[in-house]
């Protein structure tokens, strides 16, 4: 049996190909960025020189809950094109006890075998390994009873080539998380009163002159309000003045309202930063991230934004990816809900579902109810693929980028 093999494309690009039934199971904390503790695992295979996307996880059910889980794997899953399935249970649930003669989580195997068949697309591989680590002995929930020894995943060519191209694998979801922790308390509470200064500055929004309104427009235009009301619109997320702008801290979020000469300002400090990062310069001063989260709060310039993430995977828009997370580490509340949306709508373009997924997380506990953040929180848990949100980015001028 073939293990693994690599080619090397025209365009650069290392393709990895996996036959070993071993070795795609020590593949998998590669292919979700992190080392799972016990779950189910689906990979998709999309057909020859395809990749594997999606990886889907979820935690193992309570042995009632196993038709409804597999039912909803089983939904997600056919979302994306592909030709077969591989199904990887790993360890057990708490207090599951496998009947004699029987591999753990049994039950769960055969029904996402079945469903799948079911549905036309076979699963080729349903594995069952204690844990993802060297050593471990893998068993087969086929009748072909296959089995065999993990190699130790760290050493394997995948991680070899995954090293060699920058990409991290963590040791837990929670390792993952932690990278978009705030990096310094003092500093967000220091910059958090600089955005307040700039608030208080900002004009009053221009009061609408609609026929029989003039009390609520007056009321809306009040600097008060324009302090405490995310008002403004978007191409991509419209937004209700009844929305409250502040969750947490007792102060306003910047406005979203700006006219044509402050967003070209606005354009013009997104584009700095982004052209300083591309130089590899990632360092913000407080000025650098309050300027930038007064720019995002312009939800023209964030929604031209969404173009950074495209050709997913690329180069620039890895680099866009890192600015927003270095601003989602150093931003206050509730502004640091843009540039989290951002990271979260980057990662998910190029399949990283886990980060895409704490990073919408993210910008809902700075801002709860921000309708993009919810939006595509929403596309990611019912598993849409991620070139299906390319509208967002295409119905945006781009150009962000620096030539």
């Amino acid at each position: 049996m073939t293990s693994t093999t690599t080619d090397t494309g025209m365009d650069g690009r290392i393709t990895v190909r996996i036959s070993d039934p071993g070795e795609l199971i020590a593949a998998v904390p590669h292919l979700l960025t992190y080392r799972p503790g016990p779950s189910v695992v689906l990979l998709n295979h999309g057909g020859r020189k395809r990749p594997i996307t999606p990886v889907i996880r979820a935690d193992l059910p309570d042995e009632t809950c196993e038709p409804d889980v597999a039912r909803e794997l089983l939904r997600a899953m056919l979302r994306h094109p592909g030709a077969g399935v591989t199904v990887v249970i790993i360890g057990r649930r708490p207090g599951h006890r496998a009947p004699l003669g029987r591999m753990p989580h049994n039950g769960l195997a055969h029904r996402l075998m079945s469903a799948f068949g079911d549905s036309g697309r076979p699963v080729d591989h349903a594995l069952w390994v204690p844990e993802i680590r060297g050593g471990a002995r893998w068993r087969c929930y086929h009748e072909r009873c296959l089995r065999g020894v993990l190699p130790d995943d760290r050493e394997t060519v995948l991680a070899a080539t995954m090293a060699t191209t920058g990409q991290v694998t963590y040791g837990s979801r929670e390792e993952v998380a932690r990278l978009l922790d705030p990096d310094d308390r003092a500093a967000i509470t220091r910059r958090q009163r600089m955005l307040d200064a700039a608030i208080d500055n900002w004009p009053a929004r221009p009061i609408p002159t609609v026929p029989g309104s003039s009390d609520k427009a007056k009321q809306a235009g009040s600097p008060d309000k324009a302090k405490h009301a995310a008002a403004g619109s978007s191409a991509v997320e419209p937004h209700g003045a009844a929305e409250p702008a502040d969750r947490t801290a007792g102060r306003g979020a910047a406005p979203d309202w700006f006219g044509e000469a402050e967003s070209a300002e606005h354009l013009a400090v997104v584009r700095a930063a982004l052209a300083r990062a591309v130089a590899g310069d990632f360092d913000l001063s407080d000025e650098d991230v309050v300027s930038l989260a007064m720019a995002l709060s312009d939800l023209t310039v964030r929604d031209r934004c969404l173009t950074t993430a495209d050709p997913p995977g690329e180069p620039p828009a890895t680099v866009a990816e890192r600015l927003w997370l270095e601003l989602v580490r150093r931003t206050p509340m509730p502004e640091r809900a843009e540039p989290a949306v951002l990271l979260g709508y980057s990662a998910y373009r190029r399949g990283d579902g886990v980060l895409a997924a704490l990073a919408f997380d993210n910008a809902l506990a700075a801002h709860p109810g921000h309708r993009l953040a919810e939006l595509l929180r929403i596309c990611l848990s019912h598993q849409l693929p991620p070139e299906t949100l390319r509208r967002l980015s295409d119905c945006q001028e781009g150009g962000l980028m620096p030539m």
